[in-house]
């Protein structure tokens, strides 16, 4: 009974639901609510649209981020919050550092697996780009999709600032919508004649928090037919789980991990996919980039939490989760590729 009710409440805090689809996203949303809660200077991000992505947004805006943060400690899930927080605002900035780069600009970014993914209103990606000439596409299911624009929509009706920006950056197609089904039709066919999308531009591929839950033939499979499509120097930003995460046997592994992975499964997306650090970067090379750098929640916690004084003990670090910035090689010449530094993190790596 115990154990019932404490999975009970993890699906209510995260957002989960065992019903829908969609349930590891609105867990995602969830917590970017959660981290928008604090106050301005305790904060890594602001997302103004994250409370409109799940159900029941009213209970975690009147316990405010604290007492639910007291919650998941109770739980053994210590960590978790703070572990996507990071991975949103790591690729905020990554996002960022690709579209103002001097040398090789982004001009579009194609968010896989978008879910309730709000970054093509929350984060201004013109600022460094000629008017118009940025594009951020949304590839996802077509019934998750639905949801979501119903979601916006709402959004716009209530005739406020934010409101305002979903309207203008959809209705001048800066953001647009791509369903794919992912089963039966191949992304590459029904990317490369879609309006939005240009052939062979400098691109961000964004692909968070989706490989565990997939073959990795079938994420091979779409970074391969993406490399095809888009230029060289484009960035692609990717995560993947730890293998040694799927030991179930491991003593040692954080409780928080256990359940997280647990719950996946409850709500019918369990974790299939796993890498060693080693791996993953051979899996990479393999479909045609090359690792940048390759870090995780711990890499962050000296700089990024410790800025906003949230810094975490040792013993709540997960590092389940692992965050990839990797490059479309130029194509061989006698110039050197400078990577910029990541934001927060004491990584950089410069390729020949």
């Amino acid at each position: 009974k115990n154990l019932r009710r404490t999975f009970l409440l993890a699906m209510s805090i995260t957002g989960m639901s065992l019903m829908n689809k969609d349930g590891t996203a609105q867990g995602v949303s969830k917590v970017r609510h959660w981290e928008s809660l604090f106050p301005p200077e305790q904060r890594l991000y602001h997302d103004p649209y994250a409370y409109a992505m799940y159900s029941g947004s009213i209970v975690q805006q009147w316990m405010g981020p604290r007492l639910v943060d007291r919650i998941y400690r109770w739980m053994g899930m210590g960590g978790f919050s703070e572990m996507i927080s990071i991975r949103t605002k790591w690729l905020d900035d990554q996002i960022g550092l690709a579209v103002s780069n001097q040398d090789n600009p982004a001009r579009q970014l194609i968010i896989l697996g978008a879910g309730y993914d709000t970054r093509g209103f929350r984060l201004d990606l013109w600022k460094d780009a000629d008017e118009g000439n940025f594009t951020v596409i949304e590839v996802d299911q077509p019934e998750v999709q639905e949801k979501k624009l119903e979601r916006l929509l709402w959004l716009t009706n209530k005739d406020n600032e934010n409101g305002q920006i979903i309207a203008d950056r959809m209705g001048t197609t800066k953001v647009q919508f791509l369903p794919v089904n992912f089963n039966t039709e191949s992304l590459k066919e029904k990317l490369q004649p879609f309006d939005g999308f240009k052939l062979h531009r400098c691109s961000i591929i964004s692909l968070e928090g989706v490989t565990q839950y997939i073959p990795k033939e079938s994420t091979a499979d779409t970074l391969k037919q993406l490399k095809s499509i888009i230029a060289p120097g484009s960035t692609l930003l990717i995560t993947y789980v730890d293998q040694k995460c799927f030991a179930d046997t491991d003593t040692s592994l954080p409780t928080a991990v256990k359940m997280t992975k647990k719950m996946a499964g409850k709500v019918g997306e369990p974790w299939i996919s796993g890498w060693t650090k080693s791996d993953f970067e051979k899996f990479l090379k393999e479909c045609g980039y090359e690792v940048v750098s390759d870090t995780t929640q711990e890499d962050y916690n000296e700089t990024l939490l410790k800025g906003v004084g949230r810094q975490l003990d040792k013993c709540c670090l997960l590092n389940m989760e692992r965050f990839v910035v990797a490059k479309v090689p130029l194509r061989k010449s006698s110039h050197r590729i400078v990577v910029p530094m990541q934001s927060g993190s004491n990584v950089q790596k410069v390729a020949e």
